[in-house]
């Protein structure tokens, strides 16, 4: 955990990514940002929000370090809240680091991660659901990924939070009035009334944490394994999905022992291909780790690919236990090598399709039934607002638990002042969702993992 200075410091980070480029973005934010930018400009001021072409010069030895455009962002009209300004040099190893130790020299400090951004909650720009957004944003690795960041960082989500506890707030303010004015001549609200509001604040809840898996497929990608006897194409499967080798493949049995991962995108949705390696009875010890880590995998898979080998003369009886074993978890038997049998083996009442890995035969229809399994299943599409994060989920189920208390309370006919506690209980743990009273520990552990100039 990096410890924050002082948030009143002026702060400076190159805020694109290092290497060769046209240009590269150097952030400034703080009380000094605009003073300190015009020590070393050829400007002697900055109009807000105007883009304005300068040299960046030392002021001590004079020396021209590159040509810049600078912006100027008044508080609290800027990113942070606070006065802003934004350099864009020329691109390289060289300029912007260059500009950037002048900056240094100057006074202003070297951002950490998430500074800014912290920054920005910190004043009030946003709230911590909006902040965790900006960070998916930048890492999403599919466009579904990217669209539910976006209408996370426009307050699609908080909103729906923020009217969850404002409704519980209203409750609970309900309850304390009554106690506040037991003696005075105030209706109180019928038993009834207040444990239908109870249950249909956890019914809302119940909804918001069930998106959770949905939100993890789209922010993570969905974990895939692809399970089944040695030799039945799954490296083959692997690659032909990829459209590259990735994974060695060979038609002597237990090629591979480790499990090997590879992602593809479709339909928008990203895939995490885990190779595994074949399921069978053995004594070989190198196998049978190969085997544990396997089934390791599938026990925490969003959807199974079983391979099976149409042209093996058997009862598949491998492949039911397979099937009845993980019947909780979204599968498609993928029957492979069609060029050489067209027969089904055994009938199977969930989704099959009749592939040729080596030949490349109906794999376009494999993928279509991927996406349409991830959004039946998972309810995954253009339009999903959904908790992306495990600390999302745990405190709805905590509010959850504590409504739950407080409708016993109630129907047990105890004073209301046990159920506006636990409603306001209910309420403080959305609150650390929004970041509105999230500890400094939690905050620290979210914008550490943020990137230097964001």
């Amino acid at each position: 955990m990096i410890s924050l200075p002082n948030h009143n410091d002026t702060i400076a980070a190159i805020s694109t990514p290092p290497g060769v480029g046209g240009i590269s973005v150097i952030r400034i934010s703080g009380p000094d940002a605009l003073r300190v930018t015009l020590d070393c400009l050829s400007l002697d001021s900055l109009e807000p929000r105007f883009a304005q072409f300068a040299s960046v010069n030392d002021p001590i030895s004079g020396e021209k370090i590159d040509d810049v455009i600078a912006v100027f962002f008044r508080s609290p009209a800027s990113y942070t809240g606070e006065d802003v300004v934004e350099i864009s040099c020329h691109g390289g190893y060289v300029a912007a680091p260059s500009v950037l130790a002048l900056l240094y020299r100057l006074g202003v400090r070297p951002a950490q991660p998430g500074e800014f951004t912290r920054r920005a909650f910190i004043n009030g720009k946003m709230d911590l659901l909006q902040a965790e957004a900006v960070a998916d944003l930048i890492h999403a690795v599919s466009e579904s990924g990217q669209r539910l960041a976006a209408r996370m960082l426009s307050g699609g989500l908080s909103n729906k939070v923020h009217a969850i506890r404002d409704e519980l707030k209203d409750i609970a303010a309900i309850l304390e009035l009554e106690l506040d004015f037991s003696e005075e001549e105030i209706t109180p609200l019928p038993r009834d009334e207040i444990s239908q509001k109870i249950a249909l604040a956890i019914e809302h809840l119940r909804m918001l944490a069930d998106t959770y898996a949905a939100g993890r497929i789209l922010r993570e990608g969905a974990l895939v394994p692809i399970i089944g006897r040695p030799n039945v194409g799954k490296s083959s499967l692997l690659n032909a999905l990829l459209g590259e080798d990735r994974a060695i493949i060979s038609h002597l049995p237990g090629t591979t022992r480790d499990t090997i991962e590879e992602s593809f995108v479709h339909d928008g949705l990203l895939f995490r291909l885990v190779d595994t390696a074949g399921l069978r009875d053995t004594e070989d010890p190198i196998e049978k780790m190969g085997k544990e880590r396997a089934l390791r995998v599938v026990e925490g898979s969003d959807m199974i690919l079983l391979v099976i080998d149409p042209t093996i003369r058997d009862e598949y009886e491998f492949e039911k236990r397979i099937i009845e074993k993980y019947s909780e978890i979204p599968m498609i038997l993928v029957h492979n090598k069609s060029d050489l049998s067209e027969r089904r083996p055994f009938s199977f009442s969930g989704v099959s399709v009749m592939i040729s890995a080596i030949q490349g035969l109906h794999l376009d229809d494999l993928r279509s039934r991927m996406s349409q399994m991830l959004q039946q299943c998972y309810r995954v599409d253009g339009n999903t607002l959904a908790i992306t994060k495990q600390r999302h989920r745990h405190a709805v189920l905590q509010s959850i638990e504590s409504l739950s208390r407080a409708r016993k309370a109630l129907d047990s006919g105890l004073s209301h002042e046990y159920t506006a506690l636990d409603i306001r209980e209910a309420a403080h743990c959305l609150d650390d969702i929004t970041g509105q009273t999230t500890s400094e520990d939690v905050l620290n552990h979210i914008f550490d993992h943020f990137c230097i100039g964001k």
